[in-house]
């Protein structure tokens, strides 16, 4: 009989957490690592992408978005960091940044947990592409269907087909659990990117 061995290549994540933060003042203290992030909001009212330029959001018509009083979860992110909070007690939530290098964020508790490997996914955004939709910013794109209405997303590629679609890229972690299994012990958004349907 003939093993394999498969051989990995150890990393670390490292978290680095706060809490009773306000989402703007995590921001704030994460500035430097989020210049340029997408920001993927929840409030009872709406999901949506924004863009996080000079500390602040930015919407697909330039606009800058100030009401955040009602977001009871944020996730804003990079090829390098994901910043999640969470509305713990009105309007003051826990925050943790996610990223594979050591950081030094001040009022914020390191962490760091030893990963196996790591694992690629994607996940589909709902709506077909708008080819040219009129109004929207430079590096936006605009998605529609008839159940969940429009959703402009902060991509540059530009959707000029209708059978592209827009997927979210996430990288998964991998480690050995006490009884010697594999599994995804924690999961960091990446990118948007465009493919062709199918492809």
């Amino acid at each position: 009989m003939v093993q394999t061995e498969v051989k990995t290549t150890m990393q670390t994540l490292w978290y680095y957490r706060a809490e009773a933060l306000t989402l703007k003042t995590a921001i704030a203290a994460c500035q430097r690592q989020l210049e340029g992030a997408i920001a993927l909001l929840y409030s009872p009212s709406a999901c949506q992408f924004l863009r996080l330029l000079n500390g602040a959001f930015q919407d697909s018509y330039g606009r800058t978005v100030n009401h955040l009083t009602d977001v009871f979860e944020a996730r804003i992110f990079t090829e390098q960091w994901e910043l999640r909070w969470l509305n713990r007690d009105n309007g003051t939530g826990d925050t943790v940044l996610l990223t594979e290098t050591s950081q030094s964020i001040n009022g914020f508790q390191e962490a760091k947990q030893p990963i196996k490997d790591t694992l690629n996914q994607k996940y589909l955004l709902w709506g077909e592409p708008v080819l040219n939709p009129q109004g929207i910013q430079d590096g936006w794109q605009r998605l529609a269907e008839a159940r969940i209405g429009k959703l402009d997303v902060p991509i540059s590629q530009k959707l000029s087909n209708k059978k592209q679609r827009v997927y979210l890229r996430t990288r998964e972690y991998i480690d050995t659990l006490e009884y010697g299994n594999c599994a995804v012990i924690e999961e960091r958004l990446v990118k948007l990117e465009v493919k062709l349907e199918g492809a």
